[in-house]
């Protein structure tokens, strides 16, 4: 028997890319799947997660087009979906790459609502349930290096708020770990995803080490390694081949 059978997934960002094959995965591993995106699932993928839930698992998809506009309204669609919870992935959030004099007032509040304050809001909704029903799994993503405080040339505004995402992760577990929730990161460098042209994917795989993207669906196996264990708590799990921005 799968530890996810039976248990409530939603996955923000579950719709295409990473997120997706993470919830594939849950889907054939037994649990019932919600996953969010900004247009509703396209017919090849609501094909592909039909295969992966029969005779396992459940899906359905919510779709609620994020913005720092409609943050408020956005983050109230999603309540019902975070409440009910078992297992809480965060995999969307828009990436930024400018120099900190270019920086615009509206960069600054995208990254910081959408990248920081969104994957927030949704574990302080989640918990509730986890902590009262002793079991929960909460899967965020950071970004390359914001293990720890350090400087970045073209993307400080992304990386300052995935650094906070990273302090998120070990204050979950440290607070809520004797109530059976765990809490850990992936963050990935480079990944090969349909969200990124070729011309785009040609020149971030020269950026890598081995001058190759990281295929998505071991980005997803990593996210179900970490999923699975709730002894893994507060880990932040780089994913980059040694890349280092």
């Amino acid at each position: 028997m799968s530890v996810f059978e039976g248990k409530k997934a939603f996955i923000v960002g579950g719709t295409g890319g990473i997120g997706k094959r993470i919830g594939l995965r849950l889907a054939a591993a037994g649990a019932e799947v919600t996953v969010h995106g900004s247009r509703p699932l396209s017919a090849a993928a609501e094909a592909e997660f039909s295969d992966a839930a029969a005779g396992c698992g459940k899906i359905s998809s919510i779709a609620v087009p994020f913005s720092s506009e409609t943050f408020k309204e956005c983050c109230a669609a999603i309540v019902p979906y975070c409440r009910t919870a078992d297992i809480l992935c965060v995999c969307y959030g828009p990436f930024i790459q400018k120099a900190l004099d270019d920086t615009e007032p509206a960069d600054w509040q995208d990254m910081a609502l959408l990248d920081y304050a969104l994957p927030g809001f949704c574990v302080s909704t989640a918990l509730p349930h986890m902590t009262a029903v002793h079991w929960g799994r909460i899967l965020l993503f950071g970004g390359t290096r914001t293990q720890t405080v350090q400087g970045f040339r073209t993307n400080a505004a992304y990386a300052g708020a995935k650094t906070g995402v990273c302090s998120l992760v070990k204050s979950v577990a440290l607070q809520y770990a004797d109530s059976g929730v765990s809490c850990n990161a992936l963050l990935p460098g480079f990944v090969d995803t349909e969200y990124i042209s070729a011309a785009v994917k040609r020149e971030l795989a020269k950026k890598m080490p081995d001058g190759s993207l990281i295929p998505a669906d071991e980005a997803a196996e990593a996210a179900l390694f970490l999923l699975a264990s709730g002894h893994i708590n507060g880990a932040l799990l780089n994913i980059d081949k040694g890349w280092n921005p």
